[in-house]
């Protein structure tokens, strides 16, 4: 199985259609379309935004599934929370500890 191959599965375990993948890799329909023929391979970008649409791009990639607990929306957050300074982490903890109470 290529590449084109896993973003198809990809694709389809998510339930989108071409359209809508191509619209979260952030390119235009028919590159997409080379994409998933094998014509075509995704760049960074646009494998990040297939990762934030919910694509395991490391099985994409690599054809290994990503056997982590978290979404990709949780890593997403974890990596943003290791950008900021150390000093910063109480605050942003505190945050989401309110964030986590309130009740909508």
């Amino acid at each position: 199985m290529n590449i084109s191959d896993r973003l198809r599965e990809e694709r389809n375990r998510l339930g989108m259609i071409q359209t809508d993948a191509a619209k979260a890799a952030g390119v235009g329909y028919t590159t997409y379309l080379g994409y998933e023929k094998g014509e075509r391979f995704p760049n960074a970008e646009s494998l990040h935004g297939l990762f934030l649409a919910g694509f395991d791009v490391l099985y994409i990639v690599t054809g290994t599934r990503n056997n982590s607990t978290l979404s990709n929306e949780q890593s997403a957050v974890l990596e943003q929370f290791s950008r900021i300074d150390e000093r910063l982490h109480p605050a942003v903890l505190t945050s989401l500890q309110a964030l986590a109470a309130t009740k909508l």
